[in-house]
């Protein structure tokens, strides 16, 4: 018998595993694909060069992240700011600098005042009241009520939206305000992304490391289907153990069979947090041609995708575009030239006729992934945070649960990932006399 299953070989899994074997546990990973890394996911382009189909940016806020990618060795480079970035339509372009595009004076303000008060809201304590308030509403309706201004709401809507990978009038105005309130502000996700370091071989490398010094205790190519548990231990598939971390996706983990089912509250979080839609896409081009007419690669299409500038140092031009939502739902029904083809105009549209004909190109589609489903992850709907969310984090008996939708910190992000695997492990360390002893030996 394994003193610890854990369900799924992501950041989170490989960090519960790693924190409870350095205790003296022995652990077992189950992860159902082929390969570590969860909703990191790194590839390479011709010559050999770096990208991430999934989770990419490490900001200096991202402490766990940081230390982890320091013990490893796992180098990063900033990523290119300097130029003016671009705002499209599918018949306008405009170029500007700062976070806010260009509108008209009395145009910026409104969206600046709606932005201030989306901020003040993360940093206020809610009554009972107020939270269900604003669990009922969805984004699109508050956004509707405070940027009468169609081209500024229709800002607001995209990048919010990108944010939570899904179209805001599907997200509950508290699951936002949540979710900003673990980044540190809106601040903090905004500039996770567009100032945050990128890693020079890709952000699975310390994933890939730890699963090295874990070596046989992963197996790979084993999906969990069914959980046994009593009062004495748990059955993971064949696999007996005193106690178990699911560390999957909230919707897949809903789809496992539990044996005593999950208490309803459980299984009907599990049945009301879809995943969000992402598709991420990189044109490989041999240099990066837009910084000579000073373009920062940061475009924000209104009408497409959001493109940055992600190329390594040396090596060729990437521009990495993301779509999420129901634009990428709508890509998804398309084969991948068409997709290309229809992901290309954005960039011609933004960068000129060179963008045309990029020498390589990669795509990854979250939503087909059998084994997540979705991205960049799971999000509450109205009403669903305040009835039954705080099901996502509490154990049943002897199951835990990590994954990035489980922590308070950076939720959404490789480094909430991190830390819920980190917790869901001091969990585990504090259940039993026998573990206590052996994370802090005489």
């Amino acid at each position: 018998m394994h003193d610890v299953v854990v369900v799924g070989a992501g950041y989170a899994g490989l960090c519960a595993a790693r924190r409870l074997r350095t205790a003296g546990l022995d652990i077992l990973i189950l992860e159902a694909s082929n390969r570590v890394g969860g909703r990191t996911h790194t590839s390479h382009v011709a010559g050999n060069w770096a990208i991430d189909l999934g989770g990419q940016w490490i900001a200096p806020t991202h402490t766990h992240f940081t230390a982890l990618a320091n013990t490893y060795g796992a180098t990063t480079f900033t990523g290119h700011e300097q130029g003016d970035n671009l705002l499209l339509t599918n018949t306008s372009r405009h170029r500007y600098t700062g976070q806010l595009p260009p509108l008209p004076p009395h145009i910026t303000a409104l969206l600046a005042a709606a932005l201030w008060k989306l901020d003040r809201l993360t940093t206020r304590t809610l009554t009972t009241t107020q939270a269900k308030q604003l669990d009922s509403t969805t984004v699109a309706t508050w956004l509707r009520r405070r940027l009468p201004a169609p081209h500024a709401r229709r800002i607001a809507e995209t990048v919010l939206g990108g944010e939570l990978s899904v179209d805001v009038a599907s997200v509950s105005m508290l699951a936002l305000i949540t979710a900003i309130r673990s980044t540190g502000g809106i601040r903090g996700g905004i500039e996770a992304e567009t100032t945050g370091h990128l890693f020079t071989h890709g952000a699975d490398g310390p994933a890939q490391s730890i699963a090295a010094e874990l070596g046989d205790a992963i197996r790979l190519n084993t999906p969990v289907t069914t959980i046994h548990h009593t009062k004495d231990e748990v059955l993971v598939a064949d696999v007996r153990a005193k106690r178990v971390i699911v560390t999957i996706p909230p919707p897949l983990a809903g789809r496992i069979h539990y044996d005593p089912p999950m208490p309803a509250a459980r299984d009907q979080l599990t049945q009301r947090m879809p995943m969000g839609s992402a598709l991420k896409t990189f044109a490989v081009y041999d240099t990066p041609f837009w910084r000579t007419d000073g373009l920062s690669g940061l475009t924000l299409d209104l009408d497409g995708p959001t493109t940055f500038d992600v190329t390594r140092p040396g090596g060729p031009g990437l521009l990495c575009t993301l779509i999420t939502g129901r634009a990428a739902q709508q890509l998804t029904e398309l084969n991948t030239a068409q997709r290309k083809a229809k992901i290309l105009q954005s960039l011609i549209r933004g960068y000129g006729p060179q963008a045309a004909h990029p020498t390589d190109w990669k795509e990854k589609n979250w939503t087909e992934d059998p084994y997540c489903r979705g991205g960049y992850s799971a999000y509450y709907p109205p009403g669903v945070l305040t009835s039954i969310g705080p099901a996502l984090r509490t154990p049943i008996g002897r199951i835990h649960w990590a994954g990035s939708e489980t922590s308070p910190q950076w939720t959404g992000y490789i480094e909430g990932a991190i830390r819920s695997g980190e917790r869901a492990a001091d969990e585990v360390l504090h259940t039993e006399p026998e573990f206590k002893k052996r994370a802090t030996p005489d």
